[in-house]
């Protein structure tokens, strides 16, 4: 794939800002979200869109038994090499190749908002997880109502927050924690905006392929935590 087409995420210029994260917060975030999950050792967990695998390493220094899924053959190699051992499959989020049920938990960092439509990665989380099974999900938001049509890029699928939290309930994922990290966002956008003068500039550098918006206060970021509703 060209430098020009590639998503924000996947070009070096963004991995440099970011970090193996390659999102808002970074292992700091996830560390919080896993903390209000309460796993045990040895629970069940798997990271949707695992990417460079940083998420898999936070799981496997808590004990639990991790689980990467990436659509990308590139990053799973690279996780690959990281984390030597752990189970990595290549699968989309839409196509969970994993048995009904079989979860104690799911991380889903930064993914929805790449998705037009969420419907049937959330449906696949609620297959997946056992009753009482809890989801870690971070992802962009759109703060400001009506601001929705006027995101592109792989922020396309942002919702407003409300939204977001009624798409949970109607596939049996009741919120239990919500919480505003948007300042997460605002950092990386400001060490973006240090490496490449603006953030005109890195979109000019990544051909338009990134989390491109008409006014950067649309988006906001968040953390919310899910647990699945007893069948």
């Amino acid at each position: 794939m060209s430098e020009a087409v590639r998503p924000l995420y996947e070009h070096p210029a963004f991995q440099k800002a970011s970090g193996p994260a390659l999102r808002p917060g970074g292992a700091e975030l996830t560390a919080r979200g896993l903390d209000l999950c309460g796993f045990g050792s040895g629970d069940r967990v798997a990271d949707l869109g695992c990417g460079l695998g940083a998420t898999l390493g936070l799981l496997t220094g808590r004990g639990l038994r991790a689980l990467g899924l990436d659509a990308s053959a590139e990053f799973l190699a690279r996780a690959r090499a990281e984390l030597p051992g752990t189970p990595l499959l290549r699968a989309r989020v839409e196509a969970l190749p994993l048995a009904d049920g079989g979860l104690d938990g799911l991380c889903c960092e930064c993914v929805l908002s790449t998705l037009a439509d969420p419907g049937p990665v959330l449906a696949e989380m609620a297959r997946t997880l056992r009753s009482g099974g809890r989801l870690l999900l971070s992802d962009l938001y759109v703060r400001r109502p009506g601001a929705a049509g006027g995101i592109a890029g792989c922020a396309a699928g942002a919702r407003p927050l409300e939204d977001m939290e009624d798409l949970l309930r109607r596939h049996g994922l009741r919120p239990l924690h919500v919480e505003d990290h948007s300042r997460a966002l605002s950092e990386l956008a400001g060490r973006l905006i240090f490496q490449h003068g603006s953030l005109d500039a890195l979109r000019n550098l990544t051909g338009g392929g990134g989390c491109g918006r008409r006014d950067p206060r649309d988006l906001g970021y968040c953390l919310i935590i899910a647990a699945k509703e007893a069948s």
